[in-house]
């Protein structure tokens, strides 16, 4: 497989996160906790077979770098438990949709928070996104009571938890890419746990569970990152809109997901804003 293959399927095989997920029998953190901490269990030996010396380092570089990686581990965490959550609440068109907000939100943020200046035509591409977002929400009932709503509430707010993890990222250029990988998924185990303890996150169904830590966890994030390597940042970032098209082909051929014609609208106009930004880059 080349590079443009490689990281092709890693976003196909990300399509289908939300439908294992339901298959999971587990609730939204439930799921979050299964990936994050079996999948740091699958990764620890891993490092520490290939790259024992750099494990040594970790200690320090928890006391140095301790708040962003925090934050790093934070923001994974409930990103992703926003986001299995909302799969439980409202279709997977409309979850995965309202996602696709995060790389507009990661633009505002570092706006905000990092100085960051946003031209005019970038001004632009985020009031699009805005209008698709308020689409999509407006094909549903406002109210609390209303799953589908609540859902599309979740899935924002993990796309906020999402768009942080690049800006936190930014303070830890330097740490390697593994280790990075490792103490994030190991602080967002821990920030999870008390949340699995505390309360019922259902009755596991461990195949798809297994699929959801070596399929979509695991291998996929091999093929990307690997992917990466011949391929530019751009090209990939046009190639990750196949895991979000494909969503909603897969909940239609699995659960017979129709999306309304406000998520397709909408949704359409986020996916262009996010593309239109990865192209004027």
């Amino acid at each position: 497989m080349n590079g443009r293959a490689k990281i092709a399927t890693a976003m196909l095989i990300w399509g289908s996160v939300g439908i294992f997920g339901r298959f999971s029998g587990l609730s939204g953190t439930g799921v979050a906790f299964a990936r994050v901490f079996l999948g740091f269990l699958l990764l620890a030996p891993v490092v520490g077979l290939f790259d024992r010396g750099k494990l040594g380092k970790i200690p320090r570089l928890l006391g140095e770098r301790w708040k962003p990686l925090l934050g790093l581990g934070a923001a994974l965490a409930l990103n992703w438990a926003f986001l299995f959550t909302a799969f439980n609440y409202t279709s997977i068109a409309n979850a995965v949709l309202v996602y696709y907000t995060a790389p507009i939100l990661a633009t505002l943020l570092s706006w905000r928070f990092l100085g960051e200046r946003i031209s005019g035509k970038r001004w632009a591409l985020i009031g699009l996104a805005f209008l698709g977002l308020a689409l999509i929400i407006s094909g549903q009932r406002f109210s609390l009571h209303d799953r589908d709503f609540v859902g599309v509430i979740l899935a924002f707010i993990a796309a906020l938890f999402y768009a942080l993890i690049p800006n936190f990222g930014r303070f830890l250029k330097e740490v390697d890419g593994k280790v990075l990988t490792l103490l994030q998924l190991g602080i967002a185990s821990a920030v999870l746990a008390p949340f699995v303890v505390a309360s019922n996150v259902g009755n596991p169904v461990w195949w798809a569970i297994l699929v959801l830590v070596v399929v979509h966890t695991v291998l996929a994030l091999f093929l990307y990152m690997d992917g990466l390597k011949t391929v530019e940042v751009n090209e990939a970032a046009l190639l990750s809109y196949l895991d979000p098209m494909s969503a909603v082909v897969y909940a239609f051929l699995v659960f017979g997901e129709v999306p309304g014609i406000m998520t397709v609208i909408g949704g359409a106009l986020i996916l262009l804003a996010s593309a239109l930004d990865v192209l004027r880059r």
